[in-house]
């Protein structure tokens, strides 16, 4: 009989035991027999398990006779019209318990524990990316249960959520604009303050460029326009009154340069700076010519170059351009300064080009009253 009721025992124990472990909260079996309490202790249980007396033999009690302050007491009988008594454990600490009538012989205890808090730590608490579209991660150490979310439509994270350990990872995409930008991350917990990581993403790299570098119009009023690629505010300028331009433009766009009728036999040149966030600077050109004559091909200037064709290096002579300031530009074949410089009296000048490249070049002469412009060949 003793045989049969311990191997009854045995496997009554082990099928609960596999029950409990299915659920959440653990319910514990205790089996209730002649002059025993199977097991008759008990020293893992947590707050909000459940002990289970489950009957197997004889008249007997489960019955509480020292508990935590606050928990509630009990007295149930175990018989075979009462089988099953349970007992939801809320409170931590030490619980004694005895069948009445045998008290001397048959007793158990069980200990009870709390929960642990919950916690939540996440690191990094920032990550700098690239400006470029990517990902990065964070690791999250919990023992609870976690939520996940970002407050800018460029960063997504995910998962959404999670319990225990994990990681997040935030996807961002491409930040275009030369500006840094920075995404918050809320993980929260129940029970907890939410927590915060960062993203922070650096602006992409300035620049400015605009072409063509030159623009070759009539001596007659009228427009042109030149072509703006830039990630940025950007401002221009002309450095000549007779041509006018689009002040300023935010990105790629395009410089509208107005220009009035050259009266004048010479051709001119409008400088237009175009400048990219206070920082990068290009220059381009206007190149009007004059009386309707294109670039050397108006009457004869009155100053002289020589040797012509050079090698680079050859005199200029003012002729009736002498005056005490002349402004001296060398020109290429689209209207760009490669050269300029002030010079004064009707002397002979010797100016050096031997380091431009070989080909066809302008040099203009302007003083206070005239501007003239004549050809010269580098050759090596």
């Amino acid at each position: 009989m003793k045989k049969f009721t311990y191997l009854f025992s045995a496997l009554t124990v082990i099928s609960f035991i596999l029950a409990a472990s299915a659920s959440f909260a653990v319910k514990h079996t205790v089996l209730v027999g002649s002059f025993y309490f199977n097991p008759s202790n008990i020293p893992d249980v947590q707050v909000g398990d459940t002990i289970r007396w489950q009957w197997v033999e004889g008249s007997h009690t489960t019955t509480s006779t020292s508990i935590p302050a606050g928990a509630a007491t009990w007295d149930a009988p175990m018989n075979s019209g009462n089988q099953v008594f349970e007992y939801k454990v809320t409170v931590a600490g030490l619980y004694n318990y005895k069948c009445t009538p045998h008290a001397s012989i048959q007793t158990g205890s069980f200990t009870a524990v709390g929960a642990p808090p919950p916690s939540l730590t996440v690191t990094p608490s920032n990550q700098n990316v690239a400006s470029t579209a990517g990902s990065t991660n964070f690791s999250v150490t919990s023992n609870s249960a976690w939520n996940t979310s970002s407050d800018k439509s460029w960063c997504t994270v995910s998962p959404a959520s999670g319990n225990g350990n994990g990681t997040i990872t935030a996807t961002f995409s491409e930040n275009t604009t030369t500006s840094a930008r920075i995404a918050t991350i809320t993980i929260t917990v129940s029970g907890l303050s939410p927590q915060t990581v960062t993203v922070n993403q650096e602006g992409a790299t300035l620049t400015l460029m605009v072409s063509p570098d030159n623009q070759a119009v009539t001596f007659s009023a009228g427009n042109t326009m030149f072509v703006v690629t830039t990630n940025t505010n950007w401002t221009a300028a002309s450095d000549v009154s007779w041509c006018t331009v689009t002040p300023s433009g935010n990105g790629n766009g395009t410089i509208t340069a107005t220009f009035t009728e050259n009266s004048s036999a010479s051709s001119r040149v409008a400088e237009i700076t175009v400048t990219g966030d206070g920082i990068l600077i290009e220059t381009v050109t206007v190149t009007q010519e004059g009386s309707g004559l294109g670039i050397g091909t108006r009457e004869e200037p009155t100053f002289a170059v020589f040797p012509n064709p050079t090698s680079g290096l050859f005199n200029l002579v003012p002729g009736t351009l002498a005056n005490t300031n002349m402004e001296v530009c060398i020109l290429d074949m689209t209207g760009k300064t490669m050269r300029s410089e002030i010079i004064s009296g009707s002397g002979s000048y010797r100016i050096n080009i031997g380091d431009l490249p070989e080909g066809i070049y302008f040099v203009r002469v302007k003083d206070d009253e005239a501007i003239q412009t004549r050809r010269i060949i580098l050759t090596k």
